[in-house]
């Protein structure tokens, strides 16, 4: 696949970013039972066998799939607007899911979060840049065509 558009390589950093999101930890909660790490593929006490987060694990792989799908769809600029915009919702979503987490877990110790915690804002402004380069893209179409 050859990188075409200014827009693909935004979308592929994106992707790269919250693929790498699963394996860091988000949140980390110091309490009298222990140090709790938040993360969507090992979420517990340590010491204590670590399940994964399944919303965090969930929405970060659709996340990552909805990016790369995305990525391919670079001949419809509209449909890969489209999809910018639901991928920008459901980063959106990921964050305040991840906010909840931080406030409910506060009664429980100190909840501190991860320098981590930056990498889906980091995609969101990326798939931001890609919808403004499709934008830019979509207008310079629109204006060729006007001009045969």
């Amino acid at each position: 696949m050859v990188i075409q558009r200014l827009q693909n390589l935004y979308l592929l950093l994106a992707a790269i970013i919250m693929a790498v999101f699963v394996f860091v930890p988000v949140m980390n909660v110091t309490s009298e039972a222990g140090l709790f790490t938040l993360s969507a593929l090992s979420t517990g006490i340590s010491g204590n066998p670590m399940q994964p987060h399944w919303l965090l694990l969930c929405l970060d792989v659709l996340i990552v799939v909805m990016l790369v799908a995305t990525l391919f769809k670079f001949k419809d600029l509209r449909l890969q607007m489209k999809l910018c915009k639901v991928n920008l919702t459901l980063i959106v979503a990921l964050i305040l899911s991840i906010f909840v987490m931080w406030f409910l877990q506060r009664g429980h110790g100190i909840a501190v979060m991860t320098l981590w915690m930056m990498l889906p804002f980091a995609a969101m402004v990326l798939t931001m840049m890609a919808n403004g380069c499709i934008k830019n893209d979509q207008k310079l179409l629109s204006d060729s065509e006007r001009l045969r």
